[in-house]
């Protein structure tokens, strides 16, 4: 089956458009514009729990190994050095932690109906969320793309 994960993170001005192609197995497509964005080829194995590959180029990217079950997501955006840690939850209600203690985020998402809204961030510096979610996987796996776009394009990772 073939589905996407489509629409917005942020406002008109600042923001950032979020537009994958999902599989069974696969994320493809691009978060961002063509000048400031980044490709997304991730791939999702829901047998072993893994979602691993790249956000990015070669030279700036970010590699991806997170784990995940239908109601969580953990893991790694980036290297042991530089790089962020993900740990959100929930099922229609998504919260969490991206990044660390000083230089991170807060999610807080809602899904409901194939659409995913709400925040990444705080009231002041955050930016909202308003996308379609893949019906390939639990839209927790949804509202990681749209942590990856913060971690990688707004400068947190």
């Amino acid at each position: 089956m073939t589905s996407s994960i489509s629409g917005r993170v942020g406002g008109t001005i600042g923001g950032f458009a979020v537009s994958c192609v999902t599989t069974a197995g696969r994320i493809t497509g691009r978060i961002g514009g063509n000048i400031f964005g980044a490709d997304v080829d991730v791939r999702v194995d829901p047998r072993l729990g893994v979602i691993t590959g790249r956000i990015g180029g070669v030279v700036i990217g970010k590699s991806v190994d997170i784990k995940f079950r239908p109601d969580r997501v953990w893991g790694r955006l980036g290297g042991t050095v530089i790089g962020n840690d993900v740990d959100i939850s929930g099922t229609d209600r998504i919260t969490g932690r991206c990044g660390g203690i000083v230089i991170g985020f807060d999610c807080n998402l809602m899904a409901s109906h194939g659409s995913m809204t709400g925040r990444l961030g705080g009231g002041i510096f955050g930016k909202s969320v308003d996308i379609e979610i893949s019906e390939d996987f639990p839209p927790i796996v949804s509202a990681l793309t749209g942590c990856h776009h913060i971690l990688l394009l707004q400068g947190h990772a």
